[in-house]
């Protein structure tokens, strides 16, 4: 119960925290860090605490969002995944380039399946959205991905998450 607990408020912080600095840079100085929340706890604690971040994460994202309710939810469930399927080929544990590895192939993924629910009815410009979406997301989000993590680690080991 206290996994959870620290989970919801460690996301809801994130949340807070994305909101702020989008409001303060904008795209260019805003990581994705509901993303980094999610891939964290699934590579920490597991595919089913990576689940309850991602479903926390949604809802946050979820109720401030112009999307239908539960896009966020499927996108970072998604996301949890795509996760669980990098660290299996590509994730070394305890290597930097391996967290901004995961972090890139999560943040495609999550944006590309964004891309696919939110504009279903819509015309899409690939081009516009790769220049002024994807790019910004993903540099500060792969920037940001080993701080981020090592912050992380250090709330769980305050918190005693891992048994």
């Amino acid at each position: 119960m206290k996994r959870i607990v620290v989970i919801g408020i460690v996301s809801y912080l994130a949340f807070v925290l994305e909101f702020l600095l989008y409001n303060f840079w904008g795209p260019w100085g805003k990581p994705e860090l509901l993303i980094l929340v999610v891939i964290f706890f699934n590579l920490y604690l597991g595919v089913r605490f990576g689940l309850i971040a991602a479903f926390l994460c949604g809802l946050f994202k979820d109720s401030t969002g112009i999307a239908p309710f539960g896009t966020y939810i499927f996108i970072y469930i998604a996301g949890s995944y795509l996760t669980v399927l990098v660290r299996k080929y590509l994730y070394q544990p305890g290597s930097r380039f391996s967290r901004a590895l995961v972090s890139f192939f999560v943040v495609i993924g999550a944006f590309l399946i964004q891309v696919i629910l939110t504009n279903m009815n819509h015309e899409v410009r690939v081009y516009d959205l790769v220049a002024y979406v994807l790019v910004p997301q993903l540099l500060t989000t792969v920037i940001a991905a080993t701080f981020i993590f090592s912050q992380l680690l250090n709330i769980s080991n305050f918190f005693k998450l891992k048994s």
